[in-house]
């Protein structure tokens, strides 16, 4: 790094005496660089041995989330939705983000509610459709922000609201890049935070219920033509899913007294029945792959019923994959610069 330092600062004493022509932003380039290689000199074992630090850090970590994940589920997922909540906000209003901190109060105003709804005793039957509503319309507008957000992006990757700066300038920000990347955080950030509560709300109206527990048998005894999810009888327009995993049409066996509209039901390959908007808040939005009640395995292809079904599962999948790189890389990562500054390793 010290013949970098001395290279450059060749280049800036031809520069004084003429002999070549730099702009001022290049010479004030140039005078940081040389700057940082001589405070860098001899700092090669150093950042060596930061590398290998950094490198079992995060092996180590992986291997302690893994373990915690895997014993204590219940624990790893409260503390890891509590500071995907809270350390953001906290965050927005040290750095002043004021528009984010905004977004964050609404949100946190609406789904308290939610969460208030989700949680009482006795629980209301229209409960877990209205959670499911809510969470189904912050996933779709999740989704639709992240993918707004890429496309600016990628047209900014392609060259489009990209100006090549003057000669002297310093280069300008696209404000494609500015608000592709804040839709796309804003997607992800609240697409995985609903996320987190929705498979806290489904588990807690599940058990309110009695029908659902996590280990062991349910509480109560599911009658016949009953949905576990909200409490109530199901319909008579009853849907099957075959052996291929397809759900068939439904049949209504009995019409409705005075004309009322059916609501749609599904019968699952172990015979309990459940209304179908509360089947598929369970499997696709509550994140449940198995019957409330006997818990046995369900297909979720069976859901899926046109192509956007299938492209909005991956994105859900997505989702969870980047949970733990936005919750708990930048814990390792502070941890690991702790202890830099610990052991005099800046």
């Amino acid at each position: 790094m010290e013949q970098r330092a001395e290279s450059i600062e060749h280049i800036l004493h031809e520069a004084e005496e003429g002999k070549i022509h730099l702009s001022e932003g290049q010479i004030h380039n140039l005078e940081n660089q040389a700057k940082y290689f001589h405070e860098h000199a001899g700092h090669e074992s150093t950042h060596s041995k930061m590398a290998m630090i950094i490198i079992f850090a995060l092996v180590a970590f992986q291997f302690v989330l893994l373990w915690w994940k895997k014993h204590h589920y219940r624990s790893y997922q409260a503390t890891t939705t509590i500071g995907l909540w809270i350390i953001p906000f906290a965050f927005a209003l040290h750095s002043g983000m004021k528009q984010f901190a905004t977004v964050w109060l609404i949100f946190t105003i609406l789904n308290s509610w939610i969460i208030y709804k989700a949680t009482r005793k006795p629980l209301h039957h229209m409960t877990p459709k209205v959670v499911y509503k809510w969470y189904w319309v912050i996933y779709q507008i999740s989704y639709v922000t992240g993918i707004i957000g890429y496309g600016m992006m990628f047209l900014t990757f392609m060259g489009f609201g990209v100006t090549p700066p003057k000669e002297g300038e310093e280069p300008k920000t696209s404000f494609l890049v500015t608000w592709g990347l804040t839709f796309l955080t804003y997607g992800i950030y609240f697409g995985i935070l609903g996320r987190d509560f929705v498979e806290f709300c489904t588990e807690s109206m599940a058990s309110t219920l009695g029908y659902y527990t996590k280990e062991g048998f349910p509480r109560k005894h599911l009658r016949l033509g009953v949905c576990a999810i909200c409490g109530i009888h199901v319909s008579n327009a009853i849907s099957t899913i075959d052996a291929h995993g397809h759900l068939q049409a439904p049949v209504i066996l009995q019409p409705s007294p005075n004309g009322a509209p059916v609501e749609p039901s599904i019968k699952l390959n172990c015979g309990h029945e459940f209304h179908e908007e509360c089947i598929r808040g369970w499997c696709l939005i509550g994140k449940k792959d198995m019957c409330p009640y006997c818990k046995e395995k369900v297909d979720l292809r069976a859901f899926k019923t046109n192509p956007w079904d299938t492209t909005q599962q991956l994105y859900l999948n997505l989702l969870d994959a980047l949970r733990y790189m936005i919750v708990w890389q930048p814990v390792i990562m502070g941890l690991v610069q702790f202890g830099f500054y610990m052991t005099g390793l800046d």
